[in-house]
């Protein structure tokens, strides 16, 4: 049975997801522009000083999980009485995001894993689990309410590239903070707690990236990242979004285990170390060029042959943010 979203029935993994009570509306869809015109903070890179708000944006992760039950409740009863629909911007759902941070480790350099142990304390399934999907849970909170945006980019239909200028000039996107969290993971000089969260947004930013809705339309093509587009899947309701984040996935495997053994069949190859920042434009590109292409099914009902394309596209997508995150590492660590 897939989970559905929209106005359908939930499950817990979806009631999760929904606690996200901020929506972009289609005139507010440039990166960052929600987040100023409803208050909230600065990000901590845009700061004079490059420290973190006195009042707290930074979470230590091992805190996150101190949230009241009944605030989360709150939230959650809120957004539905305001929206009444799930807008997901969890790209590849919790299994393809730890699959990305776990299928990275073998395309690391030997140096660069001994560095990554010890910023993370340990490189086991269950850390990589919780931190590569870490920034999907504080995103839920106030004090990283503002990080929205960077879970994806916004570019012009028709666009045969990013620009920084036209498309995130506040920064505020998946492209420009891979860029900023890469500096901050190679920074000797950060504390730990901030080179960990570092690599917590690399790994799932880099994922969100290379889900091709995550580069997505701007203007007058703006549906946030297919949310707007109803498509039906197995028999059931759903929209192409979700669809790709999740729905696929689970109709193909079984879990992460599966997933990471399905993923594991494609050669491994050992990530460089000559990564530069104008790498993740090409990635954004790539994207962004899917999304023109590959990813609009012709019809809202779902064929085998659509799904099977998708599959192919996906597992090359997941398998090369792996290797693209594991670059990022080698080369700043």
């Amino acid at each position: 049975m897939l989970r559905r979203t929209g106005g359908y029935k939930l499950t817990e993994k979806l009631v999760s997801r929904c606690m996200q009570i901020y929506t972009l509306r289609p005139g507010a869809c440039r990166s960052g522009e929600i987040g100023r015109r409803a208050g909230f903070k600065i990000p901590f890179w845009q700061q004079s000083d490059g420290s973190s708000p006195s009042s707290g944006t930074i979470i230590p992760m091992k805190n996150i999980h101190l949230m009241s039950f009944n605030r989360i409740l709150i939230m959650l009863f809120a957004f539905y009485a305001a929206v009444g629909f799930s807008t997901n911007i969890s790209a590849w759902g919790e299994d393809g995001h730890a699959a990305v941070g776990i299928l990275s480790l073998e395309r690391l350099q030997a140096d660069a894993g001994i560095e990554l142990q010890r910023i993370l304390g340990s490189l086991d399934e269950q850390t990589l689990v919780e931190v590569c999907n870490w920034p999907d849970t504080v995103k839920k909170t106030e004090e990283w309410a503002w990080s929205y945006p960077l879970h994806f980019v916004n570019i012009p239909k028709g666009a045969s590239s990013y620009s920084k200028s036209r498309d995130c000039p506040d920064q505020l996107c998946a492209t420009e903070a891979i860029k900023r969290y890469a500096a901050e993971l190679g920074d000797r000089k950060a504390s730990m707690e901030k080179r960990r969260q570092a690599f917590a947004w690399i790994c799932h930013l880099t994922g969100d990236l290379h889900q091709p809705l995550h580069a997505g339309y701007s203007g007058a093509a703006y549906d946030k990242g297919g949310n707007n587009v109803a498509v039906t899947f197995a028999g059931e309701q759903t929209n192409l979004h979700y669809f790709w984040d999740s729905a696929l996935i689970e109709s193909r495997t079984s879990g992460l285990q599966q997933l990471i053994g399905v993923l594991s069949r494609f050669p491994v190859v050992q990530a460089g170390d000559d990564w530069s920042a104008g790498m993740a434009d090409r990635w954004t590109d790539e994207s962004h060029q899917l999304v023109q292409q590959e990813i609009y099914p012709q019809d809202p009902v779902i064929t085998q042959s659509y799904a099977d394309k998708s599959w192919e596209i996906m597992q090359q997508r997941v398998t090369t943010a792996a290797s693209h995150l594991a670059l990022i590492v080698n080369t700043v660590l």
